[in-house]
């Protein structure tokens, strides 16, 4: 594994709650909320907002995610967070740490800026 340490993000409920707010249509916030009550898996709030990410406010992909996310909770993660370095990793071993650094770095921005967005 690449020596250069990839970006993990601390979030909590509160940022799985101002997302589902932010991403879906009010009358829907409660049956998402509710859905996500029901999910056993680790690092919750952080797979959660992985699902929210992916689904891009589609309630169907959501649920799909959703009722995936205790057994693809790694894949789910990916997806949301490292796409770039998911895409490469089954190479990212034979690239540079400053390639595997750029990498990290662009999939850290459009997360960063994908849960900061308002």
């Amino acid at each position: 594994m690449s020596r250069v340490p990839q970006p993990t993000p601390s979030v909590d409920e509160s940022d799985v709650e101002r997302i589902a707010r932010r991403d879906y249509p009010a009358n829907v916030v409660a049956e998402i909320l509710e859905l996500i009550a029901t999910v056993e898996v680790r690092e919750k709030p952080r797979v959660v907002l992985a699902c929210l990410k992916i689904a891009g406010g589609n309630l169907d992909r959501l649920r799909k995610e959703l009722a995936d996310a205790s057994g693809y909770y790694r894949e789910i993660l990916g997806e949301a967070e490292y796409p770039l370095a998911t895409k490469r990793w089954s190479r990212i071993e034979t690239l540079s740490e400053d390639e595997v650094r750029a990498i990290y770095d662009k999939d850290w921005r459009q997360y960063s800026d994908w849960l900061i967005r308002a």
